[in-house]
C-alpha cells in the first residue's frame, strides 16, 4: 500500500519502475469508466461515494484505478492499497492504512486511523485493489469502517467477484454504491492498444483475430510477437488463448529465466531468497531483476506478483508436465515458508499466513479462509429486533431442553450472536462464538456444553497466554447444523475470529449432532471428536469436537496442512534447518527471546541502491552472530534485516541487545530490539508458542535504538547492574490484557 503523491527517492530508477511508468502513460480506453470515477470523485456534490470495478483475471482492472488516481486533481489525496498484503482482519487493515496514511502509531486504533483519513483538510480517495483476497473483511468494512467516512473520502474497490448484493439491498448502501464491470476493449481501442505497442499492420490482423479485447491478450501478444514475428495462436476461449500466448512468450526466453517463471508460480509471491530456495542457487539477483522486467510480473511492497491468470496457467501447465518437480518446488517453499514465519511473527505475519494458504491445495481448508466467489448472503452481528428470528431457528432445530440454553445465552450476550441474511433481509442461519473468560462465568457452568467443555480445559489446561474459542451451535432455518449456504457463510466469518485471536487461539470447541455428516469436512481440518466430553440432552447426543491448534496457534495448523499434503517428513524438516540448532533439547524450556530489525530498512535500501544495501545487510548480519556468540546466544532465524534469538541467561540477552545496538550504530544503522522471557515449545522446527509472539510484538514498540522488554523480564534480573525506565502498559497484538513494558537505560 502507499500513498501516491508522495516523493519516494531522488536515485536512479530501476528499468521495472520505467516498465510501469511506460503502462501508465500508454493507457488506452475505458474512458466511459474513467468519467464516472473521475466526474464522481471530483464533484462538489458526489453522487456517490463508494465505487466497486469487478472483472474477471486480465481484464484491466488494476490498470484503471492506477489511471483514474493518476489523473485526479492533484488537491486530492489518494491513497492505494493492495488487499494482497494485508491481514484480513480490523487490527491488520488499521496497522497497513495507518501505515499509508502516516500515522505515528505502530499499531493505531480505529478512531485514530479514521480521525486522520477523515479529518484532512484535502479531499481524499482510498483505493482498495485484488479485493477478491478480502472476502473476511466485506462485512466489517461496508458495516463499520466505511460508514464512519465522512463525505471526504471517496473509496474505490477492484476485485474480480462481483459486490456481495448486501452492497445493494442493505438500507441505504444503494444510494450510495455503484457497480462498475468490466468487459473487455472495444475493437476501435484493442486497435489503438496494439498500434502504440509497435507491432505492424499485418501483426494487428493477426492478434485481432483471436485476442479480441481482452488486455492482457492483447500486452503478452504484442510481447510475444515482437520476438516471434510468425506467431500464430489458433484461438478458442481466453483460457485458451493465454494458455498458447504463455507458452509462446516463454519460448523466446533463456532457459534460466524460465526456469524462475515455472518456480515463482507456485507461489503466492516471490522474494530473492525465497527464489534462491527453490531453484537451488546461491546468487540468483541477477534472475530475479530479469524477472522484474516481464510483462505480467509486477513488483510489490512484499516481493514480485504475478499476474493472477498467467500464474494459474503456468502452475497448472507445470504440475501437468511434470508433476515431481512442482512437487518439489512446492516442498523447497514450503520448508522455506516455515522458517521464516518465526521472524515474521514481528512484522508481517499474516504475509507468511497468506503464503501458506497458498500452498494448501485442501479445498475445504484454501476455501474457509479465500472464499471463490462472493456469496449473496451477508453476516453482521445480531442486532436490532431479530430474536424472534433466532428464537425460530432453535425452535425448529432443537429440542426445548437444548433451546432452553441457547435462548440464555442470547438473553445474556446478544454481542455473541451473528446471523447471515439472504439479499432481502431475511434471517437465514446464526452462530454464536466467544472466549469463555470474556462472559458469565455462572452460565458457562450451567450450560451442559460449556460445563464439559470446562472440565476439559481442567484436565488439560492451555499454556499462559493461549486462548481457547467456544462455538456451541451454527443453525441454518432449514437445514440446521447441516451444511449450506447459510451456515458456510457463517463458517467464513469464523475464521476472521480466527485471524484476529491469533497468534494466541490454540483450541476451537464446537458440537455436532451428526457427526457423519461433518468427518469428511472437518476431520481433514483438524477437528476430533471427544467422546468423553459428549453432551445428552433429551435423549439426543452432542459430539463435542476440538481442534487444537498446537503451540504455533495458525499458523503451525496450516504447516501441517500442508505438510500432510506434501509428505513432507520430519526428516525432511530437519535437513532444511540450520545447523546452529544442534545441541538444544527438544521440549518446553524457559528462555529469554531477543528480537531485533533494522529501522526505516526500506528507506535505506532504496537509497543506497541493491548493491551497497547488500553490502551494509552482511555486515550487519556480521556483527549481530559475533556479539550472539560472544553472549552466549543462539540464532534461532533471520529474515531480511532481523533477528531471532533465544538466551539461557536473560541479563546476557540484555547486554547482548545493548552491544548489538551500540556496533550496528558504527555502520550508519539504528535497530529496534524487543526481549521477553518464557517457557518454549523446542522442536526439530525450532522455537514455538505464544512467548515468541510476545517477544515479537515486544519488539514492534520499540523505538529506534531503543531495548524494550516486558516486566516478565524486567523482574527475572532484579538485583543486577541493569537499570530500565518504565514505558507504561500497551496492548500487544492478539495478546489478551495489557503489558507493561520498560526501556533499558544506555
Amino acid at each position: 500500500m502507499y500513498r501516491t503523491n508522495q516523493n519516494l527517492s531522488t536515485s536512479p530508477k530501476k528499468l521495472s519502475d520505467r516498465i510501469k511508468e511506460a503502462a501508465k502513460s500508454s493507457f488506452i480506453g475505458r474512458e466511459k469508466e474513467l468519467s464516472i470515477l473521475l466526474d464522481a470523485v471530483e464533484a462538489d456534490d458526489r453522487p456517490f461515494f463508494v465505487a466497486f470495478v469487478h472483472g474477471p483475471g486480465g481484464i484491466g482492472k488494476s490498470r484503471l484505478i492506477h489511471a483514474a488516481l493518476d489523473r485526479i486533481s492533484p488537491e486530492i489525496n489518494r491513497f492505494f492499497m493492495d488487499c494482497r498484503q494485508i491481514e484480513p482482519t480490523p487490527r491488520g487493515f488499521q496497522i497497513a492504512l495507518g501505515a499509508a496514511l502516516g500515522v505515528p502509531e505502530s499499531e493505531p486504533d480505529f478512531a485514530a486511523v479514521v480521525t486522520c483519513l477523515t479529518e484532512q483538510k484535502q479531499r481524499s480517495v482510498l483505493a482498495l485493489d485484488t479485493y477478491e483476497t478480502f472476502g473476511l473483511m466485506d462485512t466489517w468494512l461496508r458495516q463499520e469502517f466505511l460508514p464512519s467516512m465522512t463525505e471526504n473520502v471517496f473509496t474505490i474497490i477492484s476485485g474480480r467477484e462481483a459486490p456481495n448484493p448486501a452492497w445493494l439491498t442493505t438500507p441505504g448502501w444503494s444510494e450510495l454504491f455503484r457497480e462498475i464491470k468490466l468487459g473487455e476493449l472495444s475493437r476501435e481501442d484493442a486497435l489503438k492498444m496494439l498500434e502504440s505497442r509497435g507491432l505492424e499492420p499485418d501483426q494487428i490482423e493477426r492478434v485481432k483475430k483471436f485476442a479480441h479485447g481482452l488486455p492482457l491478450a492483447l500486452e503478452m501478444a504484442a510481447a510475444a510477437i515482437s520476438t516471434q514475428p510468425d506467431l500464430e495462436i489458433t484461438g478458442g476461449p481466453p483460457p485458451k488463448i493465454l494458455q498458447q500466448l504463455t507458452d509462446a512468450f516463454l519460448a523466446g526466453l533463456p532457459a534460466e529465466i524460465i526456469d524462475a517463471v515455472e518456480a515463482a508460480s507456485t507461489v503466492r509471491r516471490i522474494t530473492e531468497p525465497l527464489l534462491g530456495t527453490l531453484l537451488k542457487i546461491s546468487d540468483i539477483r541477477e534472475i530475479y531483476s530479469n524477472l522484474q522486467t516481464l510483462p505480467f510480473i509486477e513488483a510489490a511492497a512484499e516481493g514480485l506478483v504475478f499476474q493472477d491468470v498467467v500464474r494459474e496457467t503456468i502452475s497448472k501447465e507445470l504440475e501437468r508436465r511434470d508433476p515431481e518437480r512442482y512437487r518439489n518446488l512446492r516442498r523447497r517453499a514450503y520448508a522455506y515458508l516455515t522458517r521464516q514465519s518465526h521472524r515474521a511473527a514481528a512484522h508481517t505475519l499474516w504475509q507468511y499466513t497468506a503464503d501458506l494458504l497458498y500452498l494448501i491445495e485442501n479445498p475445504i481448508a484454501r476455501g474457509a479462509f479465500f472464499p471463490e466467489g462472493a456469496s449473496d448472503l451477508r453476516v453482521e452481528p445480531a442486532s436490532g429486533n431479530i430474536v424472534d428470528d433466532i428464537h425460530k431457528i432453535i425452535d425448529s432445530n432443537e429440542s426445548e431442553a437444548c433451546g432452553y440454553w441457547l435462548k440464555r445465552w442470547l438473553d445474556n450476550h446478544p454481542e455473541t450472536f451473528n446471523v447471515a441474511r439472504s439479499p432481502d433481509g431475511r434471517v437465514d442461519a446464526f452462530y454464536f462464538a466467544y472466549e469463555p473468560e470474556k462472559v458469565t462465568h455462572a452460565l458457562l457452568d450451567e450450560d451442559p456444553f460449556t460445563s464439559s467443555w470446562l472440565r476439559h480445559l481442567n484436565e488439560d489446561p492451555l499454556a499462559t497466554g493461549e486462548r481457547a474459542l467456544f462455538l456451541p451451535r451454527c443453525l441454518d432455518r432449514k437445514t440446521g447444523e447441516i451444511p449450506s449456504a447459510a451456515v458456510g457463510a457463517c463458517f467464513l466469518d469464523i475464521k476472521r475470529t480466527y485471524m484476529e485471536l491469533r497468534p494466541g487461539l490454540r483450541r476451537v470447541y464446537t458440537a455436532v449432532r451428526d457427526w457423519d455428516a461433518f468427518e469428511q469436512i472437518l476431520t481433514p481440518l483438524g477437528f476430533a471428536p471427544l467422546e468423553k466430553f459428549d453432551v445428552t440432552i433429551d435423549d439426543l447426543t452432542y459430539r463435542t469436537l476440538m481442534n487444537d491448534f498446537g503451540p504455533s496457534s495458525i499458523d503451525g495448523w496450516l504447516a501441517r496442512l500442508i505438510g500432510t499434503e506434501l509428505g513432507v517428513t520430519s526428516r525432511e524438516t530437519r535437513d532444511t534447518k540450520p545447523a546452529k540448532w544442534s545441541g538444544i533439547m527438544d521440549g518446553r524450556k524457559l528462555l529469554t527471546l531477543l528480537f531485533t530489525d533494522i529501522v526505516g530498512s526500506t528507506q535505506k535500501a532504496v537509497e543506497l541502491g541493491d548493491r551497497r544495501w547488500q553490502e551494509l545487510l552482511e555486515n550487519h548480519h556480521r556483527v549481530v552472530r559475533q556479539k550472539l556468540e560472544a553472549y552466549q546466544g543462539h540464532e534461532v532465524d533471520t529474515a531480511g534485516d532481523g533477528f531471532f534469538a533465544v538466551f539461557d541467561k536473560p541479563a546476557s540477552a540484555v547486554r547482548c541487545a545493548s552491544s548489538v545496538s551500540k556496533a550496528v550504530g558504527n555502520l550508519g544503522i539504528q535497530i529496534r530490539s524487543g526481549l521477553h522471557l518464557g517457557e518454549c515449545e523446542i522442536s526439530e522446527d525450532g522455537v514455538r508458542g505464544i512467548t515468541v509472539h510476545i517477544g515479537a510484538r515486544v519488539a514492534s514498540r520499540a523505538k529506534p535504538c531503543e531495548i524494550l522488554v516486558s516486566r516478565t523480564l524486567k523482574d527475572a534480573i532484579a538485583g543486577s547492574d541493569i537499570s530500565f525506565d518504565d514505558r507504561g502498559s500497551y496492548e500487544l497484538k492478539g495478546i489478551p490484557g495489557k503489558w507493561n513494558l520498560f526501556a533499558v537505560k544506555p
